[in-house]
């Protein structure tokens, strides 16, 4: 037997997409990606890191893993300037992110996050989706604390069009075939943004 695997989009569904508007780096850019060990946070990083390479910026990428190997908080605080000296300190300081990708909606919430985050300013792509945490193993009637977490975030962010919540673990996996696109996904709509 296999597990089976929900198919991809057919190409015929995914739309002509313009080009977005490219937020500008005066003088860095910060990005801080939150989520779990071992759904591509680290990969959102190298990706941004590259990309910022390849098209001659400066860049500095800080994974923080800890001890998470599978399942566990994940951050990687990703600078971008226009040369590399313009960059100086890799970790994100608090309240200088410029685009928040949370991933997580539990990593996303915590104070060591929100603390990035510097109210209407700060642009937050939030995933909705309820990934229960390794504690429900241990204790099985834990509830997700989705409200707490939502009005957490939202204070942190602000008003206006600085939030943005979505089911992007849902959507990746009707558009791909497979939740790993999630992260990528993410980042994906924060660029068609413009953020």
């Amino acid at each position: 037997g296999q597990l089976r695997k929900p198919k991809a989009a057919k190409e015929e569904a995914w739309a002509e997409l313009p080009d977005p508007t490219v937020a500008p780096l005066s003088p860095v850019y910060s990005v801080l990606v939150t989520g779990v060990g071992g759904t591509g946070v680290v990969t959102i990083g190298a990706l941004l890191g590259m990309a910022a390479h390849l098209d001659g910026k400066g860049v500095a990428v800080l994974d923080m893993t800890g001890l998470a190997q599978k399942g566990g908080a994940v951050y990687s605080h990703i600078r971008v300037a226009e040369k590399p000296g313009d960059i100086h300190a890799v970790r994100i300081p608090a309240g200088e992110a410029d685009l928040v990708l949370g991933a997580d909606a539990l990593t996303t919430g915590t104070f060591d996050s929100l603390a990035k985050v510097r109210g209407d300013q700060t642009r937050v792509v939030l995933n909705s989706f309820e990934s229960m945490p390794s504690d429900f193993t241990r204790k099985p009637d834990l509830r997700f604390p989705t409200g707490s977490l939502m009005q957490a975030v939202t204070e942190a962010a602000g008003t206006g069009d600085h939030l943005q919540v979505l089911d992007a673990t849902r959507l990746a996996t009707a558009l791909m075939g497979d939740s790993i696109a999630t992260n990528a996904f993410l980042l994906g709509f924060a660029a068609q943004k413009g953020w």
